[in-house]
């Protein structure tokens, strides 16, 4: 996935771009056309889940952020049902930072380690829940984490009105961790490090272990306390303090150095160089040297990859080399050891580009070493011609981007590109740090573990083979599984989407017949498919066409005579997999490229704020409503709707059913007779209406009910609902008016009503409720509509549209366009009122499973500049 950014402030749009292809030659898939999209919060808790359609291995999406979010690191995941076979190695991750655009950023503003004489640490902190919560009234809850071990607090305020803690940490401990919670369940986290100056240095061999007697490689890897890479430099030195070598890492902590023929009489230590006052030098020990084992390395020599296989004890024995790429065995190669040493030669062009595994197998073909080298063949990438009509442009005029796409050969190559234009002052370093199609396709897709900065690795202009070598010396990697048997396999490829399922009961059991099933679908377009189920009681409604993010289904079934049976229907569940959520992620500091984001959205939120008051427009208070426990669905009707009038709670009309109750408006009929005015219309269906009201509508948590799901309405049975409200005079009432008769005119809509609020205790809306055998009624997840990125189209500026400042560091964001036969295209956007260099940024891949990445800049100047 392409995303816009890395870093977001609440009242931004996530844009993504997604490409599935096959593992093997990085060709667009068609094997799989639904991709999961989520978005997960702090919490690790799954925030929005997006269906996206792909069509020839692409597609596209957006996650729309709101002022409700907590601040913290986000996770955006993404995978087909065919990748859950394999486990989380082949779910897309990547990790985002998301800030609040308003003036409390920040719900533990003031937190103080204070270290007393006897090495004892005490943690105050200053907590504000009004900044994730701002109906918050009573006590707050802090649960305070350090390794395994947990202590909850209840803190209340102090007599200054201020929520503070002060708390003796156990010792021992290098980290700690800070979730507050409110009453109304919002929660934030934050994870402190008692100890910045901590860092680890691993050491990892090549080809797994150092070996008596024989040539000795090591990779290292210095990380700070937050796991990410920490410079060193320092030597390594023998038992006796005489140097052997010396070793310097590149940014990342990474790199390697050679101890010559290594010897398990020796201990080696790895001594950093320590910096003035910083005290004697930190000495660490390098891993020990086996006395018998192999050894298999790997060097470029110009066009030529040398292959050196080595083994203390296989002094004459035949060995087999195997060479992989992305799961494809390219050469199984058997040779004789000659004094325990044998040495390949093997052309790079015979490798694909990316990672190869080198595997060296004795006689019994059991593996004895291991070696991943990466491949650099840049003249398999397409190359790009990127330019701009001009190289410099004012304040919001027009830029021209050509495009020219060609192979290696100078041959025209039609591909499917995406453009992404951006403020380098604000967004540009962040830019250079993230994943790209480059680093992700060739590289992280077979590492395990975070890297960081992968576009460090393949847009950096200066030679990074050896940055390349040390970081898969030093990472794990994920191997594919291709050797499942195909039909061992249970999750099935989605070549479309569909509403799938099964159909059960006795008469079905014992006769095993076709049963007919009707499906009705609610959603902009109705439709009504019939289906017989097969043998085993299976069917599948095709959806693939169908847009929004969820659509109302009713699924009746017959027999082969049509008379309706009372037969069970089973919708199938598409479960999200396992979120796992690294926690190091959460350790990262906000620099000043970050700040300077930052400050910029809160300038460019404050100005947008500001725009709509000089406008003449009234920006209405927040409500507070006392005594009343505040869920979402709750505190989104209030926003929406506003405050309710009444509050019948679900246990007191449970309390009122009776053995003839038929449904929660029977209950309300002959109980509330004051409160609600229940009426049959001339079909006999029941509806609900306030005593006084002209029209009133319905939504069930939080949902608008539709005018074709109000029959369903008097049924819901009352032990499922856990509170039935009433709003008089409520806000927004023409648009609630218009999503429940979404084919009715504007201008028939009222401008006031009132409104009948139900939550249940599924929380899921009209279709979450318990349903009659022989009816299935639900909300099935749809593909999320594609939203075209909005930006100002400035054609024909007047004197006053110079009176809204535009502020825009995203300045434009195309993820779908495709060259014509002669391998050209073009884009055109408008800049904004920000002066500088802009970066624009074009990734893009060929129906062949060609990838380039290209950037330029240009720049803009204020016209008196």
């Amino acid at each position: 996935m392409q995303l816009d950014g890395k870093v977001y402030t609440t009242d931004n749009t996530i844009w993504f771009k997604a490409i599935v292809t096959n593992a093997v030659d990085h060709v667009p898939s068609g094997f799989s056309r639904v991709l999961y999209a989520e978005l997960i919060g702090p919490d690790e808790k799954i925030m929005e889940k997006k269906l996206i359609k792909i069509a020839n291995g692409i597609g596209e999406g957006f996650f729309e952020l709101n002022k409700s979010y907590s601040e913290g690191v986000y996770q955006i995941r993404a995978y087909t049902e065919w990748n859950k076979n394999f486990g989380n190695d082949f779910i897309f991750t990547e990790y985002i930072r998301v800030y609040s655009p308003s003036g409390k950023t920040n719900p533990m503003p003031d937190i103080t380690l204070v270290k007393g004489q006897d090495n004892g640490t005490r943690l105050k902190a200053r907590l504000d829940p009004l900044a994730i919560d701002s109906l918050h009234k009573k006590k707050l809850t802090l649960i305070i984490s350090f390794g395994n071990e947990n202590d909850t607090l209840s803190v209340g305020k102090n007599a200054e009105g201020e929520y503070r803690v002060d708390y003796v940490l156990p010792k021992g401990f290098s980290l700690v961790t800070l979730q507050m919670k409110t009453e109304n369940q919002a929660t934030s986290s934050k994870r402190i490090v008692l100890d910045e100056d901590q860092f680890n240095v691993q050491f990892f061999p090549e080809s797994g272990e150092l070996v008596h007697g024989l040539q000795g490689k090591v990779a290292f890897k210095a990380l700070n306390y937050s796991g990410k890479g920490k410079y060193i430099e320092g030597d390594i030195v023998n038992g006796e303090g005489n140097v052997i070598t010396s070793f310097r890492s590149n940014p990342m902590g990474m790199g390697s150095f050679s101890i010559g023929t290594a010897d398990s009489a020796v201990s080696y230590f790895a001594r950093l160089k320590s910096q003035p006052g910083e005290g004697p030098p930190l000495m660490y020990p390098l891993p020990e040297i086996v006395s018998e084992g192999n050894v298999l390395s790997i060097v470029r020599r110009g066009d030529q990859i040398r292959i050196v296989a080595e083994s203390s004890y296989l002094k004459h024995d035949s060995i087999f080399l195997r060479i992989s790429c992305r799961g494809v065995v390219y050469y199984d190669i058997k040779g004789i050891m000659k004094n325990g040493k044998l040495v390949f030669l093997m052309p790079a062009v015979e490798f694909p580009e990316g990672i190869l595994a080198f595997t060296m197998m004795d006689k019994s073909k059991q593996t004895v070493a291991e070696r991943l080298y990466f491949n650099e063949r840049q003249e398999s990438h397409l190359h790009i011609s990127l330019s701009t009509d001009k190289e410099s442009y004012g304040w919001r005029e027009p830029v021209n981007l050509d495009i020219d796409i060609r192979d290696n050969q100078g041959n025209p190559v039609s591909a499917n590109l995406s453009v992404l234009v951006l403020n380098k002052q604000q967004r540009g370093q962040i830019q250079d740090e993230r994943q790209n199609i480059l680093s992700h396709f060739l590289m992280s897709s077979e590492l395990r573990g975070t890297i960081e900065n992968p576009g460090f690795y393949f847009v950096k202009n200066t030679d990074t083979h050896a940055d390349l070598d040390a970081l898969l010396l030093t990472q794990g990697w994920r191997r594919y599984h291709y050797s499942k048997p195909v039909d061992s396999l249970f999750f099935r490829p989605e070549s479309k989407l569909t509403v799938s399922g099964s159909v059960s009961g006795t008469i079905f059991q014992k006769k095993k017949k076709e049963v007919e099933l009707t499906m009705m679908t609610f959603g902009n377009n109705r439709s009504i498919q019939t289906q017989r189920t097969d043998s085993l009681g299976r069917f599948y409604f095709n959806i693939d066409d169908e847009y929004g993010q969820n659509l109302n289904i009713l699924i009746q079934s017959a027999n082969k005579s049509g008379e309706n049976r009372n037969y069970t229907i089973t919708l199938d569940k598409k479960e999200s997999p396992p979120v796992l959520f690294d926690q190091t992620q959460a350790f990262e500091r906000v620099d000043s490229v970050v700040n300077l984001l930052i400050g910029k959205n809160i300038e460019r939120k404050r100005v947008e704020d500001a725009f709509p008051l000089s406008a003449g427009n009234i920006l209405l208070g927040e409500v507070v409503v006392e005594g009343y426990k505040m869920t979402p669905d709750r505190k989104k009707v209030m926003e929406t709707y506003g405050k309710p009038d009444l509050v019948i709670e679900g246990d007191e009309i449970k309390e009122k059913e009776e053995k003839w109750s038929y449904g929660l408006y029977s209950v309300l009929l002959f109980n509330f007779p004051d409160k609600v005015i229940i009426q049959r219309d001339t079909t006999g269906v029941l509806y609900a209406k306030v005593n006084h009201s002209e029209m009133t509508l319905v939504v069930i948590d939080g949902i608008p009910v539709k005018e074709y799901d109000y029959p369903f309405i008097p049924n819901i049975p009352p032990g499922e609902v856990s509170s039935f409200e009433i709003i008089e005079g409520a806000k927004n009432f023409s648009n609630l008016y218009m999503e429940a008769f979404p084919g009715a005119s504007p201008l028939s809509a009222p401008a006031w009503g009132d409104v009948i609020a139900i939550y249940t205790h599924a929380g899921k809306g009209i279709y979450g409720t318990k349903q009659p055998t022989g009816i299935t009624k639900a909300a099935v997840t749809v593909f999320s509509a594609p939203r075209e990125f909005y930006a100002p189209k400035y054609e024909n500026l007047q004197d006053t549209d110079w009176f809204k400042p535009d502020l825009r560091a995203l300045v434009h964001w195309q993820p779908k366009i495709v060259t014509d036969n002669y391998g050209k295209a073009s884009a055109i956007f408008y800049n904004a009122d920000i002066s500088g260099e802009m970066q624009v940024v074009m990734e893009a891949i060929s129906s062949k499973g060609e990838i380039a990445y290209r950037e330029i800049t240009y720049n803009v100047k204020k016209k008196s500049d």
